[in-house]
């Protein structure tokens, strides 16, 4: 399962006053608490609106966080010059988040990609929105999926992230985008699915049940990758559970050895 740790995003409010006050303990706390907790990877999101911040921003992070941990960085940003500056700063394989069909996306950010030894997020947007239904987003992903491996990208170096929409908005958000995760391993059976699954639970109380119940869910359909907070408590022990449970973890190994470094709690 990879599982990648959301929590240093400069949209939260305290990482963007740790970035703007380059409070490198603050950073190397969340990363190591993240690492611990059970993450695979680490997301790494410097956003800023100031011309040439966010790969300021990207270049600091990415000094703090592989100080901090020697877990894989996730570099996640829709401005090339920051995807180029994390991705150069990567000590091991990295993933880059992401490519979609949104055409001024698509031009930018696919040829790094394409030039970079990474794992890369296949968002499944185009210029005509975010996908709704099934078959939408098995078009998109046909299409994504063409575009990145005619870049060089392997199947099993790319993440289709379905799209995960709130089911607070619409009631069969979630019983599409669990269906879609069972067509596109069906279709592709080497890519890994997953994406920003917490979105699903946008609206409601108490959305660490609601994540919980969809990522069982996802799973079981086909989904081996998040970027969720590992430090929620039984996130992480619910995902190793359900690939136990999904035939996922030969001798449920994973499980087992999760439990006796306490990360099932």
């Amino acid at each position: 399962m990879i599982i990648i740790g959301e929590k240093i995003n400069a949209t939260r409010k305290a990482i963007a006053a740790a970035l703007e006050a380059r409070d490198a303990a603050h950073i190397r706390k969340i990363a190591v608490q993240q690492a611990q907790a059970g993450a695979t990877h680490i997301d790494v999101n410097g956003g800023d609106p100031r011309p040439g911040r966010e790969a300021e921003n990207m270049a600091w992070l990415m000094e703090v966080v592989q100080g901090a941990t020697d877990l894989p960085v996730a570099v996640d940003t829709a401005d090339p010059q920051a995807a180029k500056v994390g991705l150069a700063a990567a000590k091991a394989k990295p993933i880059l988040n992401s490519v979609s069909l949104e055409a001024h996306r698509l031009e930018k950010m696919l040829p790094i990609a394409a030039e970079r030894d990474c794992m890369v997020i296949a968002l499944l947007m185009s210029d005509g929105g975010t996908p709704c239904g099934v078959d939408d987003r098995l078009r998109s992903a046909e299409a994504l999926l063409g575009k990145l491996a005619g870049a060089g990208k392997k199947l099993d170096e790319i993440i289709v992230d379905p799209c995960f929409l709130p089911v607070s908005a619409e009631a069969s958000s979630g019983r599409m985008v669990i269906d879609a995760i069972a067509r596109i391993r069906a279709n592709w059976p080497d890519v890994h699915i997953g994406g920003g699954l917490s979105n699903i639970s946008f609206g409601l109380p108490q959305r660490k049940v609601v994540n919980l119940a969809a990522v069982a869910q996802c799973i079981y359909a086909g989904m081996d990758a998040a970027i969720v907070d590992p430090c929620v408590p039984g996130m992480v022990g619910m995902m190793l559970a359900a690939e136990a449970v999904a035939g996922r973890d030969e001798f449920c190994m994973n499980y087992v050895m999760a439990g006796r470094e306490g990360k099932l709690v």
